[in-house]
């Protein structure tokens, strides 16, 4: 089986982490885990006083308690789409109410409400204003120009601004991290789930201001993260130049899969600041089918949302994650086959 429609980075996995299983004494199994270690290693890894970050149980465990803390139940959140589907069911599952504002496509290109978003701040209503940069499952990141635009209209309104960056180090750097000092409601939400491949230790962690952090940590369990998982991430922190050339890697493969894509007749293949590709294919769910048979998983989009114009936007396309360079001519056999 060829895994291809999580975002995995499945192929980042390789003998660093071996030496996990040597870091674990069987006291450490027996006790309940500490987190000042990791918490320091992260903080300098984010370049952010410790005071400023908070450890959870993925990027999405981040995602609720926010939304818990912040919006609870009938709380509006402004929800630019198509975005992470998990905002969608979380969102629902706190009883939040959503806003969306729709994304446009403009000369293969995936454009920003921006407008919408910064009249939707103006209005005062929102609770939570959620970004994904870059956005899962477009793949495409916020220019720094609209950033600062969000900036200046989330100054002086009560509505916190989340950033979820969970793509961060695949993409060319854009960030909101920078405004920090100056937006005491901005949370910036990273993982070590992607550029790490640790997507199984459910390692994120949210930087925000001291206040911010002591509100939405009220709403974890304790020891939310567990010893392997901690040991997991401290290895790859202290490689974390290791960590950047394999990312260098994904990323560079992922530049020559979109041209591979685009060569297939039929492929509309986007650009993406991320570890996948989305694409544009006529019959996209019989496609998907068909590869299914072949052993390979790819995600469907219009399947990633409840929203209809996310779901018009997301209309015959296919998320795929990048293959390591061993796989990708099997996988490009295999789609040529389906399509034609």
């Amino acid at each position: 089986m060829m895994p291809l429609d999580r975002n995995e980075s499945y192929w980042l996995l390789d003998e660093e982490l071996e030496k996990v299983a040597h870091t674990l004494r069987a006291k450490e199994l027996s006790t309940y885990p500490e987190y000042g270690e990791l918490k320091r290693a992260l903080a300098a890894y984010a370049g952010v006083p410790e005071d400023h970050l908070l450890i959870t149980p993925g990027s999405d465990a981040a995602i609720e308690h926010i939304a818990r803390a912040y919006a609870g139940e009938g709380g509006e959140v402004i929800l630019p789409v198509p975005t992470f589907y998990g905002y969608e069911s979380i969102l629902e599952r706190v009883g939040a109410k959503m806003l969306p504002i729709s994304y446009e496509e403009q000369d293969g290109r995936f454009v920003f409400p921006l407008a919408e978003t910064v009249e939707a701040l103006a209005k005062g209503t929102g609770k939570i204003l959620f970004l994904c940069h870059p956005n899962n499952p477009l793949g495409s990141p916020l220019p720094s120009d609209v950033i600062s635009r969000l900036v200046t209209a989330a100054r002086g309104t009560d509505t916190l601004i989340v950033s979820d960056e969970a793509y961060f180090e695949f993409s060319s750097g854009t960030s909101f991290l920078p405004f920090l000092a100056e937006l005491p409601n901005l949370v910036v939400i990273r993982t070590l789930s992607k550029a790490f491949g640790l997507s199984g230790a459910r390692v994120g962690y949210a930087i925000a201001s001291p206040e911010v952090v002591k509100r939405v940590e009220k709403f974890l369990l304790p020891w939310p993260v567990a010893h392997l998982s901690v040991s997991a991430a401290l290895v790859l922190l202290s490689r974390a130049e290791a960590v950047k050339t394999r990312r260098d890697l994904v990323i560079a493969e992922r530049e020559h899969f979109i041209q591979s894509l685009r060569a297939i007749s039929g492929i509309t293949a986007y650009p993406s600041e991320t570890n996948f590709v989305l694409i544009r294919v006529s019959e996209a769910e019989r496609v998907r089918g068909a590869l299914s048979e072949q052993g390979i998983r790819v995600a469907l989009g219009e399947a990633m949302s409840r929203f209809p114009e996310a779901k018009a936007l997301l209309k015959d396309t296919l998320r795929i994650a990048t293959p390591d360079p061993e796989s990708e001519p099997y996988f490009l056999g295999i789609l040529r086959g389906v399509l034609h």
